[in-house]
């Protein structure tokens, strides 16, 4: 949902470590019979898969190298594809582009938008899935109408928000983060929130909230409500051949059915596997 950058949101513990090949640990080494589905592949460190990550669950959950969380699966996936190991290179979230652009690490994951200005300096693997912006509150609003003259939150960096701040003006509240949106409106400080349909889930199910998460009616004056947002794992331009491996393994790990299932088991739902043909937005 970005096309800047966010805060982290809260800790989610993780129940495994990630590896490749279907190895337990999260350092242990390919089987020595794995077969890479392509074989040659150079990486920022010979033999892993180094992901630039920030914690923003239910999308990335890190805990120092591990990463778990819908994409953390899907590139465990690749990973064991391609007979690597996952390593996670957890970063503040201003650093987590700029490290894989500048090489320090093999692709970035966060919940990263297919954005035209974005695919001028990084390629855009995928798209991996599409992410639906909501409108969350206590009395089940679906329009953008219906929120004048309420309290409204939303997340720093937002794609959306400055149309948002067109339309409502100072009854919207810009937070640094999930977190702190959500505790306001669980306190009753903010009337609502609007928000991507994964983290607001999740902040649902975390805080055993009764809110409402709708998708909005679509409106011209905010363009993700008519076409939702496509997710890409950013990638350096100087790795064409990683690139086009990644890309493969996306389109495998949808015809397989993984990618659904990924994310169904984190609470969403399983058509946004499907996100269509490729749409820069902006």
């Amino acid at each position: 949902m970005r096309t800047s950058l966010i805060g982290a949101a809260a800790t989610l513990a993780l129940t495994a470590a990630l590896t490749a090949c279907g190895s337990n640990s999260g350092d242990a080494q390919p089987a020595s019979d794995c077969t890479p589905a392509h074989p040659g592949l150079r990486t920022v460190a010979p033999g892993t898969l180094t992901a630039a990550t920030y914690n923003f669950p239910p999308f990335l959950a890190v805990e120092g190298t591990s990463v778990a969380g819908i994409e953390g699966e899907i590139l465990r996936n690749i990973a064991e594809m391609e007979c690597l190991t996952l390593t996670s290179q957890p970063l503040d979230t201003a650093s987590v582009i700029p490290a894989t652009q500048n090489g320090r690490a093999d692709i970035s994951a966060g919940d990263w938008y297919c954005t035209s200005a974005r695919a001028e300096v990084l390629s855009l693997a995928g798209p991996v899935f599409s992410d639906q912006i909501v409108i969350v509150s206590t009395d089940g609003a679906t329009t953008f109408i219906a929120l004048q003259g309420k309290s409204i939150g939303t997340v720093d960096g937002y794609m959306w928000n400055a149309e948002l701040q067109q339309i409502f003006g100072p009854s919207l509240r810009v937070y640094p983060n999930p977190t702190a949106v959500y505790n306001d409106l669980e306190s009753g400080r903010l009337d609502s929130a609007i928000d991507s349909i994964g983290t607001a889930s999740f902040a649902k199910k975390q805080k055993g909230a009764t809110w409402s998460i709708e998708r909005p009616a679509p409106d011209p004056r905010v363009a993700s409500s008519e076409v939702p947002g496509q997710v890409c794992f950013p990638m350096s331009k100087n790795n064409p051949e990683l690139f086009t491996a990644v890309s493969d393994d996306i389109v495998t790990l949808r015809n397989n059915g993984t990618i659904a299932k990924i994310l169904q088991d984190n609470g969403l739902e399983s058509s946004a596997a499907d996100p269509g043909p490729l749409r820069l937005i902006g």
